[in-house]
């Protein structure tokens, strides 16, 4: 499903600014809307500049080959420059990509895009009644260009849904072919017939009455088509379409009947004609759910041409607002003949409607089965399916998932030690040791210069130092600065809700948050890798990436990020997760992820802080090493988590902060170079197969065994299956449903035996 964003730009001007604009972004998955708040600053070279470039615009279209569905009348421009008017459609984009750049607005465009992925269907909809924005061609803010599922629409501050009381098993289309004095609009006439799934009634240069009496058709209409010359007048406020040669008729004179239609399911309104924000304004009023006009004035071929591309891509499947955005992106193809023709088509939507799809009339049943088995085994996999998926996405089996994810991670065999990283843990022997704890300023300086002196590679810090611990803070503020292979931690929220504010004195290059997610259930099973960076702790990359990518640079090896979001890193493609990923299913938005794949068996190689200081350890394994320093009693408060290998037994076994932050450099370093893979999943429709298979395999069970005992049999056996085919997948780190297909198989089972009241044998 789409994701909806609205913008209100509340009130103010091109000369004043906008003072006060909020941005609503509204997901599928929930009810709440999200609100982003800013401002946009006065712009008034953009009310200049349009002026300007509207006026060599309107001459264009007295050159030979335009034949513009409007009557041109003679303005001040007689020569009219290709490369002048270049030239200002140039100056034209930059402007209008300055004001929508500039700082103040700039917070919903950074709050947007954290919470979007660029895959994602997204509706852009600006609520303003400023007539000068409107005609502002807005699909050059880089944020649309940025995401190409994206299109925005414009729409009035007010709004609201009208009930509708017709349903039609096909769409029916009203084409009025008005006066077409100096312009061909027979192609669109044979556009509109072509359509092979929809009735549509054409009114060739009708009269007004004739208008009316079909508007007001009991079987109503689900789009009104307009083609012909139609302007714009009254400052933009009101419209008027020329229905004939002789009569030119506005919105309000059928105000009466397209209420009618509207409320009989009339969902769109085409304007294929000359400066149609006047009419859609005035249609708008109406509450109509969609419009689809012409900012300026158009070219017959390019209005022809749009028709063309966007009744192919809506009527064979794609969403209204991709299939506008791919129309009108296929008319920069005519541009070398008709400059900014892709500019012209702008939706006008009513936001509280759901944007309308093609309805296609059903497929009519040529052949019935004559067997009810037959029928019933095909329908019952589906019914099932469908059945699971939903209680599925409610997220009622996510516990369960989780709990059969957390078995298939126990169950893998042992890995060995990654050699590349070494732990200095702090005891509780360490601690009785010092007397004290934290640990004082004096003597982590210590443990960081007797460290540096064999060479790591990287060394991270995971002991918090926001404020200091004399004795020792002014020598310790001179090692972090003079040691540009450390890195410490600071945090966004600790467990009594305050921010871990960034350590003194350290370069914000040299920090990494400590941040983690945590399920519902309490367990850590995701690797938080980016967050937007915050005032109270300067960086946006978690410590565990900073640790690893330290360690890959003597390897030659730097993360790239790619155009979809994924990041590479030698051998290794991390592609973020999405709240609907897996068995996750109530997920919120926020941050870049992945799954955390647990390094089975014991992690790495450890020393004590007091074996350090004392220097009664091997120089070798630290040096090129990642020495990773925390705390891992728990007589502090220190932190410490549950994980899938300790899920068993909550409440009595935690593990340390620091093995965490070990379990996450190590994936890194795994990934990218032993290409150990990283967790991954199926894709959605492969999720939803894999269910409808087993779901099928239950009915076929019971459809074609015969026999208690034998199909007794037969289920646990193609649960044991199951098992270990999803099993299989998790040894190569593939995720895959093990307790939706298992419900799946089981009731399809059932439900067949039940509905075909079979006697067993």
């Amino acid at each position: 499903m789409s994701k909806v964003v609205v913008i209100n730009l509340g009130y103010g001007n091109l000369l004043g600014g906008f003072p006060n604009v909020t941005a609503l972004l509204w997901e599928p998955d929930n009810p709440r809307p999200l609100k982003f708040i800013g401002a946009l600053p006065p712009a008034t070279e953009l009310e200049a500049i349009y002026r300007r470039w509207h006026l060599i615009y309107q001459a264009l279209y007295r050159t030979p080959g335009w034949h513009p569905r409007i009557e041109i009348e003679r303005e001040d421009i007689t020569n009219v420059s290709q490369v002048e008017f270049a030239e200002i459609c140039h100056q034209y984009v930059q402007l209008i990509d300055e004001w929508v750049n500039a700082e103040e607005f700039r917070n919903i465009d950074r709050q947007l895009r954290s919470h979007l992925h660029h895959s994602d269907e997204i509706q852009v909809i600006l609520e303003t009644d400023d007539e000068s924005v409107r005609r502002l061609p807005w699909h050059f803010w880089k944020f649309l260009s940025d995401y190409p599922k994206a299109e925005i629409a414009l729409s009035a501050p007010q709004y609201q849904r009208v009930e509708k009381s017709h349903h039609r098993k096909q769409m029916r289309i009203l084409a009025i072919l008005g006066d077409s004095n100096g312009i061909d609009i027979a192609g669109d006439r044979s556009t509109l017939s072509d359509i092979p799934d929809a009735e549509t009634v054409f009114l060739v240069e009708p009269s007004r009455q004739e208008v009316d009496e079909q508007l007001w058709d009991d079987r109503g209409w689900d789009i009104l088509f307009f083609a012909g010359h139609s302007e714009s007048e009254e400052g933009g406020n009101r419209g008027l379409l020329a229905i004939n040669p002789r009569d030119k008729i506005g919105i309000s004179h059928l105000k009466s009947a397209l209420k009618t239609a509207i409320a009989r399911g009339l969902q769109l309104a085409i304007f294929n004609s000359c400066e149609g924000l006047g009419l859609a304004k005035e249609l708008a009023d109406l509450q109509i759910p969609q419009i689809i006009v012409m900012r300026e004035s158009v070219a017959d071929g390019v209005a022809h041409l749009f028709l063309v591309n966007f009744v192919k891509a809506f009527s064979r499947g794609s969403s209204f607002y991709l299939a506008v955005r791919q129309a009108r992106e296929r008319l920069q193809g005519v541009e070398d003949q008709f400059p900014c023709a892709s500019w012209l088509p702008v939706i006008c939507q009513n936001p509280a409607e759901v944007p309308m799809r093609w309805r296609s009339q059903p497929v009519v049943e040529t052949q019935q089965s004559s067997n009810v088995g037959d029928r019933t085994v095909a329908f019952i996999p589906l019914a099932v399916t469908l059945m699971m998926i939903i209680i599925r996405q409610l997220g009622l089996l996510q516990g369960w998932e989780l709990k059969a994810y957390d078995h298939f991670l126990r169950s893998r065999p042992p890995e060995p030690l990654d050699p590349r990283i070494l732990i200095v843990e702090i005891t509780e022997s360490d601690v009785q040791l010092q007397k004290e704890y934290p640990i004082s300023d004096a003597t982590l300086t210590q443990l960081l210069q007797k460290l540096e002196q064999h060479q790591p590679r990287a060394i991270g810090l995971t002991l918090y130092r926001d404020l200091p611990v004399p004795p020792g803070h002014a020598e310790l503020i001179a090692q972090m600065q003079q040691q540009s292979n450390l890195f410490a931690v600071c945090s966004f929220e600790k467990s009594n809700g305050e921010e871990v504010r960034s350590p003194v004195g350290i370069p914000s290059k040299q920090l990494g948050f400590d941040d983690v997610l945590i399920d519902p259930d309490r367990v850590l099973r995701r690797h938080l890798l980016f967050m937007k960076r915050q005032p109270e702790c300067q960086t946006g990359s978690s410590l565990s990436f900073q640790l690893a990518t330290e360690y890959l640079k003597a390897e030659n090896i730097k993360p790239k990020l790619a155009k979809d979001g994924r990041i590479s890193m030698g051998k290794a493609i991390f592609d973020p997760m999405k709240p609907n990923t897996g068995g996750y299913k109530t997920l919120g938005t926020g941050g870049w992820y992945v799954m955390l794949n647990y390094r089975s068996g014991p992690l790495a190689k450890t020393v004590r802080l007091t074996e350090v200081l004392a220097g009664d350890f091997n120089p070798n394994l630290v040096k090129d090493k990642i020495v990773i320093i925390g705390v891992t009693t728990t007589s502090v408060n220190a932190q410490s988590f549950f994980t899938p290998y300790s899920a068993t037994e909550l409440g009595s076994k935690k593990v340390g902060g620091v093995t965490i932050q070990a379990q996450m450099v190590s994936q890194i370093l795994s990934a990218a170079l032993d290409e150990r893979p990283l967790i991954s999943v199926w894709s959605g429709w492969g999720e939803v197969l894999w269910i409808g298979l087993w779901s099928g395999v239950g009915s076929a069970i019971a459809w074609c065994i015969r026999g208690r005992i034998r199909r007794l049999s037969a289920i646990p056996l193609a649960i044991t299956l199951l098992y270990l085919l999803c099993y299989l997948l998790f040894l190569q780190s593939t995720w895959v449903p093990l307790i939706p297909p298992a419900l799946a198989l089981v009731i399809g089972y059932w439900s067949f035996v039940l509905s075909q009241g079979t006697k067993d044998k």
